[in-house]
């Protein structure tokens, strides 16, 4: 993940950043590499045993006439075997040229639970996290913030696949003596154009779980480009529609597996 679930000028780490399913979508003609970016839908897929892959990227925001940017936002995923992976993210350095500082870190893990899908059962991943408070004031939430989410993903033909991810998150802030809870949602639509090119479009957000707290909606759009079948290169755009989410961004990055 990298990157994340884009709210505000700062995206979050888990829901941030995730390209195509398991399943026939543009990261996903070879079956060696499924990527969890740049959408924000995390894939169902879990990194093979024995396996590390690196997905990183630059992100570029616009709020309110103030561009913010991510980079790189990198997330680290281990193979464990049993179909479970271990997640170590960081989201990279964050602000403007005038004032930036090293945003914080996470840890988590997926758990694959259905590995195929089958009719109207979805290919089924389970997801936790902890951001830890590793970054630099004012780009730090200060604490320990648990996050979790369940990923599925549908097969509608070859090379047409569905994802949908439904979770929850905990942040917390500076002074603040308790965590701001936020139920998360994205659904995407992934398309191999080619064996090596592919599309998607997303719509994504969250509710803030506090009395009065508005529904953040986005919409955003990209393609991947598989230059080996162990690296990927991705460029996105999107931009918010409702609540409090950016204006505009735009971002950019390179997936690939480390040899064994």
């Amino acid at each position: 993940m990298c990157g994340r679930l884009i709210r505000t000028a700062r995206p979050t780490l888990l829901a941030v950043p995730a390209l195509f399913l398991a399943l026939g979508t543009a990261s996903a003609q070879t079956a060696d590499l499924v990527t969890d970016r740049p959408d924000q839908t995390e894939s169902a897929a879990a990194v093979p045993r024995g396996l590390v892959q690196v997905e990183t990227g630059y992100l570029l925001s616009r709020d309110d006439g103030v561009d913010t940017f991510e980079a790189p936002g990198t997330l680290v995923r281990i193979g464990l075997g049993a179909r479970i992976e271990l997640r170590i993210g960081h989201a990279g350095i964050i602000g403007s040229s005038r004032r930036h500082g090293a945003g914080d870190s996470e840890i988590g893990a997926k758990v694959n639970l259905i590995a195929a899908a089958d009719g109207w059962t979805p290919e089924l991943a389970i997801l936790g996290g902890l951001s830890l408070p590793t970054g630099a004031e004012p780009y730090s939430s200060d604490g320990v913030d648990p996050s979790f989410l369940a990923a599925f993903a549908h097969e509608l033909s070859p090379r047409l696949s569905v994802g949908y991810n439904v979770g929850a998150a905990w942040e917390s802030s500076p002074g603040r003596p308790d965590r701001e809870a936020s139920l998360l949602y994205s659904l995407v639509l992934g398309v191999g154009v080619t064996d090596r090119l592919g599309a998607f479009v997303e719509a994504f957000g969250d509710r803030r779980t506090a009395a009065g707290a508005a529904t953040g909606v986005s919409i955003d759009g990209g393609l991947t480009f598989l230059l080996t079948e162990t690296v990927q290169l991705d460029l996105s755009v999107g931009r918010g529609l409702h609540g409090p989410t950016a204006d505009a961004f735009v971002g950019t990055g390179l997936s690939f597996r480390l040899p064994r």
